[in-house]
């Protein structure tokens, strides 16, 4: 395993530090049928820390608007990574849409964590 979960105290404020410099920027089609099932995969993909109480969706909001999911974590190395993941369902029950923003100090670190959703 390359990442530890590691939290932040203060997840917008961490994410604007890093700053946008090293984003990357992804959109993914995934094959969950449940909004629920999509967000605990993403974290099982990416192995960090969801912040702020992100990682769960609300009971009854599931799948009626998109859920935004903030993790953070450590990669090998000591570099610092934080994760904006957008989780929407697409409206004709045929899968879940994620838009994912990765910032860490190492653009390929922040290209390599994004490369784990499958």
């Amino acid at each position: 395993d390359f990442m530890a979960k590691v939290s932040v105290p203060d997840f917008r404020s961490s994410w604007e530090m890093v700053g946008n410099a090293n984003e990357v920027l992804e959109k993914f089609a995934l094959q969950f049928k449940k909004q629920e099932d999509a967000v605990a995969a993403v974290i099982d993909f990416l192995g960090m820390q969801p912040c702020d109480g992100t990682g769960h969706i609300k009971p009854g909001e599931g799948g009626k608007k998109p859920h935004m999911l903030h993790l953070s974590g450590v990669f090998v190395g000591g570099t610092n990574v934080l994760a904006r993941a957008q989780v929407a369902a697409q409206g004709d029950a045929s899968g879940v849409l994620l838009k994912i923003a990765v910032r860490s100090d190492d653009p390929d670190v922040s290209r390599m964590v994004a490369d784990c959703i499958r």
